[in-house]
C-alpha cells in the first residue's frame, strides 16, 4: 500500500488539517499508517493459511482504504478553496470539512484497533514452536507419478530427462528442485549429491570453493545434463555463481532451468527459450480424463463426459488445472456436482497445497506491492477481457497504484507480462488477455475487494467492503442496477453489459450515493445524457463515456478538479463546456477533434500528457503560446497550419522544455505550399518559424510534412538532438540540400523533396554509425546521393530507393552485410551496380528491383548466395536476360517476376526435387507473366505454394504437358488469380481438379468466354470477376448462389 504512505496524507490534507482543528489528528493517522505497509506485508504470508488473518488483514485494508477516502477528500476541498471562490462558496466548502474531525478520529481508531489485533495474531504465529510463514516449495524429483507423456511430442524432442535418448546421449544426468532463496553453497551439495547418486559431499565441506572444486571434477570432460527446477533467483551473479564450476564439462553439455519467470531466464544466461502453452485440447481431455473418472469408465457416464469436456475447455490446457479439478470432481460422480464445479470459478473449490491456486499464489507473493494492486484489480474484469495496454495503465494510475511518471506504467504491464500473469494478444502488441486460471488467482485474491457481477442472481454474493465493481451483464433490471449504490465504498464502476437500456435516470439516483468513485466506465452503454450530479464526484479520476448517445456534456462536468482522464471517442456531442480548461490535472482526453477546437485555451491544462493534434486556427496564430507551460507532453504531438504563426509567437511555445516528448509532427498547408504565388518572404518566414521552435535534446522522433524553406534547421546539426531516432522530411518543396544529421539516428524517410540536390553530406557512415533504415523516394531532381558510401553503415538494415532518375552511373552501390531488405524503383542509374552490389548479403530478406532498365543479370554464382532471402520481386526490368540460382532459395516464401520480356534463360531446375530437400521447398505465393514460367513448374510438384497469379500475361494458352495433372503439381492451393491477361483463351481444363482451391479471381480478361468444361472445384468458397467477357460473366452470375460472388 505504498500508494497510502506517498498521497494519501499530502500536504495540502494537512493543510486542511489546520484549518479545521485537525492537526493533532493527522499527525496520528499518519503514525498509524506508517505501520500499515509492512503490517500488510506481513499479514500477506499468512492469509491463505490461517483464516483468522486473512479475516483481520480484510478489516485493515478496509480502514486503510476509509483513511485514504477521508485524505483525497480533505487534499480535494482544501485546492478547491485556494482556487479563487466565492466566499460563500470558501464558507460551504469549509463547512463540508467541519465534521471531519470526527471521521478522522474514527478512522484513526479503527486503524489502530485492526493493526493491533492483526500485530498480537502474527507474533501469536511467530512465536518459538509455532508454524513459521515462511513460503515452502513443493519438492520435485526426476521420478513422475504418471509415466506417460501426453501432448509434448515436439517438447519432448528437445528434452525429456527420462526418455532413453537422454539416458544415451549424456554420461551424467543431474536433477535439482531449487529452494525459493538460492543458497548456493547449499544447491552446489545437492548437485554434488544428485551427481553421486544420494551420496552427500563430504561432511566436512562447507566452504563454497572446496565443494566446488568437487563438482568440477564431477563433471570434467564428461556430457552431463543438469535440471534446475522450479527456479525463482533473478539474481544473475548468484546464479552465474552456481554455474561457474559446469563450464568445465565436455562440449554439448546442457542445463535445463524451468521457471515461471523470463527474468529467470535473462538472469541464468539462457540461450534458448521453450515456452510451454497449454496441452492440445484431444490430449489435455485424455489426461483430464484420468484424473476426473479415476477408476470409473467414462463410458458409462455421458452425461459426466460432455459437462467434462466444457470444464476441461475452460481450464486452457494447464495439466495442474486437471489435476486440482479433476479431483475435485472425482470425489462426487453426480452430474449435479460436476454443474456445480462448471458453475464455479476455480477459486470456489476446496484445494490443498498441491493445488493449482496455491502454486499460482506463490508467483504473486514474489511481487512488489505495486504490482500486486494492479494484478488484483484485474479480477473486476470478466474472463476472456482483452486489455488495451494504455487504457489499463490509465486506469492503474487514476486509481493511485503507480505513478504516472512517464513510461512507469509500460514497466509494471511488462513486468507482469514476463512473469506470465498476463499473455500477448495474437493480433496487437498493444492489448492483452489474461488466462481464465489467472483470472481465477485475481478472484481468489480480492474476494472482500473486487467483484465482477456476471447474472443477477450473484447480487447477494457482492461483498460490503467491495471497492471495485463492474456490471458485465445485460439482463439487470434498473431497479437492482440503482441498488448498487447501496455500496457507498466504490472506488470503480465499469459498465460492460446493459448495452440494451436507457441509463440516464438511473444513473442520475446511482451517482448521489457514490461519492467515492474514482473511476467510471460507461462505455458504449444507451446514454443521451450525462446527469448533471456527475459533478458531485469529486474524487473521480477517470471517466469514460466513448460510444455513447451523448450530445450535450453538462457543464457541471468542469468541477471534476481531479480528473485525469476523459474518453468522448465517438461521441456525437454538439458542445463542449467552456470551464473544460479548468480541469488542471487533466492528463489525456480522448476526442474526435483535435483538442484546440475542443477547448478554447487549453494553456491551463499543464497536466496533459496527450494532444495528439494541435491546429493553428487561420488568424489566430498566437495559440501555439498555449503550450508554452505545457511541460508534461509525452507521447506525440502533432502541430498543423503552421503558416497561420506570426513569426515571434513560436518563440512563446517554449517547445524545448517539452523534455518528455517522445515524437513531434510540424505541417504546413499542403494548399499553402502549392501556392503558385508562394514568395521568398513566405519561404524565409517558414525558415525563422521552424528556427523557434527548437525541440528538448530528449525528443525521439521528429516528421516535417510541407515545411517550405529552402534548409534544414540549424538545430538538426549533429551534437543538438542527442536521442532523435527518426527523421522524415515528407514535401518540402523547396529543399535543396541536407547538410548534417544527428549522429543518433536510427531511421531516415526524404519524401517527395522535389527540388532536393544533395545529401552528399549528410550521409557519412562515421557519424551515422547506428543507422538502419534509409528511404529515399520521389525526389526527382536529387543527384547527389554517396550510394558507394552505403557499405560503411554497418548497422543498415533496410534500403529503399524510388523514383529518383537524376542518379548518375559515376557512384557504384554497396552494401554492408547486415543488410535485410533493398527497394530499387526508377532509381537512375544506381541499378548499373546490380548484381555486383548483391555479393555479400547473408541477411536479406526482401528483394524488390522495379524499373531497372539498367539490370542485365542475375547471375547463379550470386542468387545462390541469398541463403536468407523470403521475398524476390522483380518487375518492369525490361533489360533482364538470364536468372540462374533459384533452386538454391530454400528459404522463398514469395517470387514475383512480371513483365520482364526478355527474360529467357531461367533456373530450370527451381522447382525439381523439392521432395527430396531441393529447389524452392518453402515457396508459398508465385506472381508471374509468362505462362512459360507456369509450364516449368508443372514438370513436378509444389506442395507447399498456395497463391499463384497469372498478372499481366500476353500468352494465349497455357501450355503444360497433360501427363503432369494440376492437382499434382499444386495440392496445397488455395487462391487462384488471373488479372489483366488480355490474349488468355481459356482457363486450365483441370481447374476442378485443385481440392484445395478458396477463392478464384478473374479481372480483365475479356478474350475467356467460358468456364472448364467440368466447371469449378467443389472446395471453392469466393468467386470474384470483374471486366470480363458477356457470356463467361453470364455463366459467373448464375454460380452467385453457391459462391461468395464479389
Amino acid at each position: 500500500m505504498d500508494w497510502l504512505l506517498t498521497t494519501g496524507l499530502s500536504a495540502t490534507a494537512d493543510a486542511w488539517g489546520a484549518h479545521a482543528g485537525l492537526g493533532e489528528d493527522v499527525d496520528r493517522l499518519r503514525s498509524v499508517l506508517s505501520r500499515v505497509h509492512a503490517l500488510v506485508e506481513r499479514g500477506e504470508q499468512w492469509r491463505f493459511t490461517n483464516p483468522g488473518i486473512a479475516d483481520l488483514l480484510t478489516q485493515l485494508k478496509d480502514a486503510a482504504y476509509d483513511a485514504e477516502d477521508l485524505a483525497d477528500e480533505l487534499a480535494t476541498n482544501e485546492k478547491q478553496s485556494s482556487q479563487r471562490l466565492f466566499p460563500s462558496v470558501r464558507s460551504f466548502l469549509r463547512g463540508l470539512v467541519t465534521g471531519a474531525a470526527d471521521r478522522a478520529r474514527g478512522v484513526r481508531s479503527r486503524l489502530e484497533y485492526a493493526s493491533t489485533d492483526l500485530e498480537r495474531a502474527i507474533a501469536a504465529l511467530d512465536a518459538p514452536g509455532k508454524a513459521t510463514a515462511r513460503r515452502t516449495l513443493r519438492e520435485t524429483s526426476s521420478f513422475i507419478g504418471r509415466p506417460v507423456v501426453l501432448g509434448r511430442d515436439r517438447e519432448r524432442e528437445d528434452v525429456v530427462y527420462n526418455d532413453q535418448r537422454v539416458h544415451d546421449h549424456f554420461d551424467l544426468r543431474m536433477w535439482v528442485c531449487l529452494p525459493e532463496w538460492l543458497d548456493v553453497t547449499l544447491a552446489t551439495k545437492e548437485i554434488i549429491e544428485s551427481a553421486s547418486k544420494g551420496a552427500a559431499a563430504q561432511p566436512g565441506l562447507v566452504n563454497l570453493d572446496s565443494l566446488q572444486v568437487v563438482v568440477r571434477d564431477l563433471v570434467r570432460s564428461k556430457r552431463f545434463l543438469l535440471v534446475l527446477d522450479n527456479a525463482w533467483c533473478e539474481d544473475s551473479l548468484e546464479l552465474q555463481t552456481l554455474i561457474a564450476p559446469l563450464k568445465y564439462g565436455h562440449p554439448g553439455s546442457a542445463i535445463l532451468v524451468t521457471s515461471r519467470s523470463c527474468k529467470v531466464a535473462d538472469a541464468a544466461g539462457a540461450s534458448e527459450l521453450v515456452c510451454l502453452d497449454g496441452l492440445p485440447e484431444e490430449a489435455y481431455w485424455e489426461l483430464f480424463e484420468q484424473y476426473a473418472f479415476d477408476d470409473e469408465d467414462p463410458a458409462g457416464h455421458p452425461e459426466l463426459v460432455a459437462i467434462g469436456k466444457r470444464i476441461a475447455h475452460k481450464l486452457k490446457g494447464s495439466p495442474l488445472a486437471a489435476k486440482t479439478v479433476g479431483g475435485a470432481l472425482s470425489s462426487d460422480m453426480t452430474a449435479k456436482h460436476w454443474s456445480t464445479v462448471m458453475e464455479n470459478g476455480l477459486w470456489e473449490l476446496e484445494q490443498g497445497a498441491g493445488g493449482i491456486l496455491p502454486a499460482l499464489r506463490l508467483s504473486y507473493q514474489y511481487l512488489p506491492a505495486h504490482l500486486k494492486q494492479c494484478f488484483t484489480f484485474c479480477a473486476v474484469f470478466p474472463k476472456g477481457h482483452i486489455f488495451s495496454k494504455e487504457t489499463l495503465i490509465d486506469m492503474w494510475v487514476a486509481e493511485g497504484f503507480i505513478s504516472p511518471q512517464e513510461n512507469f506504467g509500460n514497466k509494471c504491464l511488462k513486468e507482469l507480462l514476463i512473469r506470465s500473469f498476463f499473455q500477448q494478444h495474437m493480433f496487437s502488441d498493444l492489448c492483452y488477455v489474461m488466462h481464465d486460471l489467472i483470472s481465477d488467482l485475481a478472484q481468489s485474491l480480492s474476494i472482500d475487494e473486487c467483484f465482477c457481477l456476471t447474472d443477477e442472481k450473484c447480487l447477494p454474493k457482492i461483498p460490503p467492503t467491495v471497492r471495485h465493481l463492474s456490471v458485465c451483464t445485460k439482463h439487470l433490471e434498473l431497479g437492482k442496477f440503482v441498488e448498487l449504490g447501496r455500496y457507498t465504498k466504490l472506488r470503480s464502476l465499469l459498465i460492460f453489459g446493459m448495452f440494451g437500456q436507457e441509463l440516464s435516470y438511473s444513473l442520475d439516483n446511482l451517482l448521489n450515493k457514490l461519492s467515492n468513485i474514482r473511476l467510471l466506465v460507461l462505455r458504449g452503454c444507451v446514454i443521451k445524457e450525462l446527469p448533471r450530479n456527475i459533478g458531485n464526484l469529486k474524487l473521480l479520476r477517470y471517466l469514460d463515456v466513448s460510444y455513447t448517445k451523448i450530445q450535450w456534456l453538462p457543464d457541471s462536468i468542469c468541477q471534476l478538479s481531479s480528473l485525469q482522464i476523459l474518453n468522448v471517442l465517438n461521441v456525437p456531442l454538439k458542445n463542449h463546456p467552456k470551464g473544460l480548461t479548468r480541469l488542471a490535472n487533466l492528463r489525456k482526453c480522448y476526442t474526435n477533434e483535435p483538442i484546440t477546437s475542443v477547448m478554447s485555451n487549453i494553456s491551463n491544462l499543464t497536466s496533459l500528457e496527450s494532444s495528439s493534434v494541435f491546429e493553428i486556427p487561420k488568424g489566430q496564430g498566437h495559440r501555439i503560446a498555449e503550450l508554452k507551460d505545457m511541460t508534461q507532453l509525452t507521447e506525440i504531438l502533432h502541430v498543423t497550419n503552421l503558416e497561420n504563426i506570426v513569426k515571434h509567437d513560436a518563440l512563446k511555445a517554449k517547445m524545448n522544455t517539452k523534455a518528455h516528448l517522445h515524437r513531434l509532427i510540424m505541417e504546413w498547408s499542403s494548399s499553402h505550399v502549392g501556392d503558385a504565388e508562394f514568395s521568398e518572404a513566405e519561404r524565409s518566414k517558414a525558415s525563422m518559424i521552424i528556427e523557434s521552435l527548437e525541440p528538448h535534446s530528449n525528443l525521439a522522433s521528429l516528421k516535417l510534412k510541407y515545411y517550405s524553406g529552402i534548409q534544414t534547421p540549424s538545430w538538426l546539426q549533429a551534437g543538438t538532438l542527442c536521442c532523435l531516432s527518426e527523421l522524415s522530411l515528407s514535401n518540402c518543396p523547396f529543399l535543396t540540400e541536407v547538410t548534417s544529421l544527428p549522429s543518433s539516428l536510427r531511421r531516415l524517410h526524404i519524401i517527395r523533396c522535389i527540388n532536393l540536390r544533395n545529401l552528399d553530406e549528410c550521409l557519412q557512415p562515421q557519424s551515422l554509425q547506428g543507422i538502419n533504415e534509409i528511404i529515399v523516394m520521389n525526389c526527382s531532381k536529387l543527384g547527389l546521393l554517396p550510394v558507394e558510401r552505403f557499405g560503411g553503415f554497418a548497422s543498415l538494415h533496410i534500403l529503399e530507393i524510388q523514383n529518383c532518375p537524376e542518379l548518375p552511373p559515376t557512384r557504384r552501390l554497396t552494401l554492408p552485410p547486415s543488410t535485410k531488405e533493398l527497394l530499387m524503383r526508377s532509381c537512375g542509374y544506381v541499378d548499373a551496380s546490380l548484381p555486383s552490389c548483391l555479393h555479400n548479403l547473408p541477411s536479406l530478406l526482401n528483394l524488390s528491383l522495379n524499373k531497372c532498365p539498367n539490370l542485365l543479370s542475375l547471375p547463379a554464382e550470386i542468387v545462390s548466395q541469398l541463403q536468407s532471402l523470403q521475398g524476390m520481386y522483380i518487375d518492369n526490368c525490361s533489360s533482364l536476360q538470364s536468372l540462374g540460382g533459384l533452386h538454391c532459395l530454400s528459404s522463398l516464401i514469395n517470387l514475383h517476376i512480371v513483365n520482364c520480356p526478355r527474360l529467357t534463360d531461367l533456373d530450370p531446375s527451381m522447382f525439381l526435387d523439392i521432395s527430396e530437400g531441393q529447389g524452392l521447398q518453402r515457396l508459398e505465393c508465385l506472381t508471374i507473366s509468362t505462362t512459360s514460367l507456369l509450364s516449368l513448374m508443372m514438370r513436378s510438384s509444389v506442395p507447399t505454394l498456395k497463391t499463384l497469379v497469372l498478372y499481366q500475361s500476353t500468352d494465349s494458352v497455357i501450355v503444360h504437358d497433360p501427363r503432369n495433372k494440376l492437382c499434382q503439381c499444386f495440392p496445397s492451393l488455395q487462391e487462384l488469380l488471373f488479372q489483366d491477361c488480355g490474349n488468355l483463351l481459356a482457363l486450365p481444363e483441370e481447374l476442378h481438379t485443385l481440392s484445395s482451391l478458396q477463392f478464384l479471381r478473374i479481372f480483365n480478361c475479356p478474350m475467356i468466354q467460358s468456364l472448364p468444361l467440368k466447371g469449378l472445384p467443389v472446395s471453392l468458397r469466393t468467386l470474384s470477376f470483374e471486366k470480363c467477357h458477356p457470356l463467361l460473366e453470364e455463366q459467373l452470375k448464375k454460380l452467385k448462389f453457391s459462391y461468395n460472388t464479389a
